[in-house]
């Protein structure tokens, strides 16, 4: 699994840059002594022997050190948001990719959510949150300084810490929960406004307003009151610790002024005492302080870990060259994830280049998760599909996927501009964007919109048409000249005019020696086909030559064309009710 490993190779060469961090957290540490060395020479040395000189040594010496610790402060604070953007610049592709799996698997809710969770991480360590963190391992400096200045407050110091370091985990027993709930509701809100926004034409079109406030407040209320149950809990031990810190730096100035009474310390060790156990207890109190933000990086992490491991592990593929075509499915079942049942089973093909297989059935036949399969979007859940002889998951890792055109049935376009639309986000040529424009015959429709090919159409493409989605969507599918194309339902927002020219594209495309897929309820789209398969309650009824096919659907008597009457007849088990094709005019 690539999961930790891709993660893990990260935080290895970022390595170097966390001992530097943390060699500089033990120097910033370190000079932060020279302040209260500095009140105990003031107070024991300059005042009683009045030394000017002394004092203004003493004074460089300081503000020299104080200069140095807010430097290496400050260069471990820029490596720290270094170090988070590297992360970041360096884990976004396989989080992207991991998210875009996630998708795959109908899970598109935590890929959007592993893109926060990335953003979290980064912001954690270029944030405040984690400098308590940093400077708490060299506590134990400051308290053995305190066992120089006198043992009794070094065990004050000693016992103060310890109490401060159990409240804190403390602190984590009692906000785990309930930041974890908070956290999941968070999510969960999150996912269901993401999907209603998708959906806010329906939801305003039926009256689905009042519902769908509902089910978002409900989410909401359990996100707030998992957060309040957590902050109310933190509250508590923050004010605990507070009393606590209080009582301690009491005990401390009492027990210095005890022994200055008997001698046994001098007046500048109180102020020394002070700095140092103020040093010593500041990371434990500030690591309740940013336990928050530190729960929130820490259950982000989790999830990326959790969304990564779904990416197999392997070394960079080679980039293969443009495949020929070919096609062979074998065997090939796929199985839900969360589900028992296949909805495909069984299922074995061969394609040559350039040929053109239909594939018809009823709704809820399989005809689609087949289509998924072979554009490699899915990957089945037994036997192979394969390209070229090599598995389409081959192909996708070796970045195969410019080789490739996929027409989904609801065709989704992306918010930017139709040129962005079509070349697939690609830095592409005009004249290659225009050519799969051309192709598909919406090149005139584009030069009519108001900047052209720089037309931005929205989110899903909400500033065209049905039917011009669909043409751009399928000038996508063509772009580059794929060696395979999978189309579904490529022509049902389609008018007369744009399936003729869709038509004609598939006639080109052929004759270019590109393999097409066409799934079909139209006989316009299925008469051009070579090869005809028909699928039934996710098995295959029949396959073979568009002319034995046709000749079956009528009777033994030979046809060049299909007729609607006399598909839904030849399917085993059918009933008549169920028709496969629509028919329409002069196409029988």
């Amino acid at each position: 699994m690539a999961q930790n490993t891709e993660i893990q190779r990260a935080i290895k060469l970022c390595r170097t840059s966390f001992v530097l961090v943390l060699v500089f957290s033990f120097c910033v540490n370190l000079l932060a002594l020279a302040m209260p060395l500095y009140l105990m020479q003031v107070y024991d040395t300059v005042l009683p022997s009045r030394s000017t000189d002394t004092l203004i040594m003493l004074t460089l010496i300081v503000v020299a050190a104080l200069a140095v610790s807010a430097a290496l402060d400050g260069i471990r604070r820029g490596m720290l948001g270094r170090i988070g953007v590297w992360l970041d610049d360096r884990l976004q592709i396989p989080v992207l990719a991991a998210a875009f799996q996630s998708g795959l698997r109908n899970d598109s809710a935590g890929g959007s959510q592993a893109w926060r969770d990335l953003a979290t991480v980064r912001g954690f360590l270029g944030g405040s949150g984690i400098i308590p963190l940093l400077d708490a391992p060299w506590s134990p400096i400051f308290i053995g300084a305190l066992f120089l200045v006198h043992p009794a407050v070094g065990w004050i110091g000693t016992v103060g810490a310890i109490l401060l370091l159990s409240l804190a985990l403390l602190n984590e027993m009692v906000t785990r929960s309930p930041m974890a709930q908070a956290s999941a509701a968070q999510v969960k809100s999150q996912h269901r406004l993401d999907s209603m926004m998708r959906n806010a034409e329906a939801i305003n079109a039926m009256g689905m307003l009042n519902g769908a406030a509902r089910l978002l407040t409900t989410d909401r209320l359990a996100a707030r009151d998992a957060q309040t149950s957590a902050a109310r809990r933190s509250a508590i031990i923050m004010t605990l610790s507070r009393f606590l810190r209080g009582g301690i730096q009491v005990a401390m100035m009492g027990a210095m002024a005890w022994l200055v009474i008997g001698l046994e310390a001098s007046p500048g060790a109180i102020f020394a005492a002070a700095i140092l156990l103020s040093r010593a207890l500041a990371p434990v109190e500030g690591a309740i302080g940013t336990w928050k933000s530190l729960t929130q990086a820490r259950l982000a992490y989790r999830r990326m870990i959790k969304l990564l491991n779904g990416l197999p592990e392997g070394t960079p593929a080679m980039v293969l060259p443009r495949p020929e075509g070919s096609v062979t499915v074998d065997r090939a079942f796929f199985i839900p994830p969360g589900a028992e049942r296949a909805i495909l089973r069984g299922v074995s093909l061969t394609l040559l280049p350039g040929e053109v297989l239909g594939i018809l059935g009823p709704s809820g036949a399989g005809k689609s998760t087949l289509g998924r399969l072979l554009a490699g979007t899915s990957m089945p859940s037994g036997g192979s599909v394969r390209l070229d002889g090599a598995d389409m998951g081959v192909w996708l890792a070796a970045e195969g996927g410019r080789y490739f055109g996929y027409l989904p049935q609801d065709v989704e376009l992306f918010d930017g501009t139709v040129r962005e639309n079509i070349s697939r986000l690609q830095d592409a040529e005009p004249e290659d964007v225009i050519a799969a424009a051309k192709l598909v015959g919406i090149h005139e429709m584009i030069m009519h919109l108001p900047k052209g090919y720089e037309t931005n159409i929205g989110e899903g493409g909400v500033k065209l048409s049905g039917g011009q989605r669909q043409r751009v969507g399928l000038a996508r599918a063509f772009f580059g000249e794929p060696a395979l194309v999978v189309l579904d339902e490529p022509n049902a927002s389609l008018d007369r005019e744009g399936e003729e020219a869709l038509c004609g594209a598939i006639e080109y495309m052929k004759a270019a020696g590109t393999t097409i897929i066409v799934i079909a309820h139209r006989l316009r789209i299925v008469n051009i086909a070579d090869k005809l398969l028909v699928l039934r309650d996710g098995t295959m009824s029949v396959i073979g030559e568009r002319s034995d096919i046709l000749m079956r659907l009528n009777g033994g008597k030979s046809r060049t064309r299909a007729r609607a009457e006399d598909v839904d007849k030849a399917l085993p088990g059918s009933s008549g009710t169920v028709p496969v094709l629509a028919e329409e005019g002069g196409a029988a």
